[in-house]
């Protein structure tokens, strides 16, 4: 009985959360440089940026990729998503309009005060050709469980 317990315990914990349970956590931004790091070949271009909280690059081809320390503040765990949207702003990411809704590079279940890097990317043909333009990185962290 106690092992059957235990067993229905550990699949519905590793069960993703339902789109209603995410609770946004934080939400940061930082600036980018018009014009960083562009050649003449626009597959060729990039962009990098980079704050204490995340880190990442878009390529001319629309490759995204972002690295982000999330650190758990609990004993009790919960399943976090770190998220990344592009956006045109003026300088310092004021009245920024964002390019595409934030776009998530999976869940990671934490437990026990753990800080886990969360790694990953995509490509998004469409950043590609709007890699000139991009002026503003916004790196979202969300949570379903037990948020700390």
């Amino acid at each position: 009985m106690l092992l059957t317990a235990a067993l229905v315990v550990g699949v519905l914990s590793a069960m993703p959360a339902a789109a209603d349970e995410w609770r946004v956590m934080n939400r940061n931004t930082v600036a980018v440089r018009p014009g960083m790091a562009f050649t003449t070949d626009p597959r060729a271009a990039r962009i990098d940026f980079r704050t204490f909280d995340f880190s990442g690059y878009v390529l001319g081809d629309g490759t995204w990729q972002v690295s982000s320390p999330v650190t758990h503040r609990s004993l009790i765990c919960g399943t976090y998503e770190v998220g990344v949207r592009f956006g045109v702003g003026h300088p310092g990411c004021t009245d920024v309009t964002w390019l595409s809704e934030p776009m998530y590079i999976g869940s990671r279940r934490q437990c026990n005060e753990s800080t886990v890097e969360h790694v990953g990317g995509e490509t998004t043909p469409r950043l590609g050709s709007q890699l000139p333009s991009i002026t503003c990185v916004e790196r979202v962290l969300r949570c379903a469980g037990n948020c700390k």
